[in-house]
């Protein structure tokens, strides 16, 4: 084989040559093999982190219909009820804004020093009253009365009372 090695110089670097292209396809496919483990575990990590999002999306979507069901339910219940506060402020300021009306057409400056006119013109009859009370002479008019029944006494004995 030497010898054949001897006339064919070219054999022995085409050999070489091969065996080199061996080791390097060797090499390339040693590091295809890690590149594809490589993007394997990758591809597992993006799958477990699209999961991961999936169910925090769901997990959104769920709470926040939850409380577009409470929001609607809050304002189911409770829009009636400002409705009717709201009628009846209403209907107090309507109630309030007549009777202011009411108040400023009457007259209150009026009517007090009328009250007050009547307060003193019924002081002065009283006062007159009493004073013709006290003018009046008791003891003739307890004669008189004393005088009277002594005339009619008689009179109710004959007709027999």
């Amino acid at each position: 084989m030497e010898a054949n090695n001897q006339i064919n110089p070219s054999s022995t670097e085409a050999n070489a040559q091969l065996k080199q292209e061996l080791v390097e396809e060797a090499v390339h496919r040693q590091n295809v093999e890690e590149y594809n483990k490589q993007a394997a575990l990758i591809e597992k990590k993006q799958l477990k982190y699209q999961k991961l999002s999936f169910l925090m999306s769901m997990l959104s979507a769920i709470f926040t219909g939850g409380m577009l069901i409470v929001v609607v339910g809050f304002v189911m219940f409770a829009v009636p009820k400002i409705n009717t506060i709201y009628d009846s402020t209403m209907v107090s300021l309507k109630n309030l804004e007549q009777l202011t009306a009411e108040l400023n057409e009457a007259d209150l400056g009026g009517t007090v020093e009328n009250i007050n006119n009547l307060t003193i013109q019924a002081t002065g009859d009283l006062s007159a009253s009493m004073e013709r009370l006290n003018s009046v002479d008791l003891e003739t008019l307890n004669e008189a009365i004393d005088n009277l029944n002594a005339t009619v006494e008689p009179l109710a004995r004959f007709f027999g009372k």
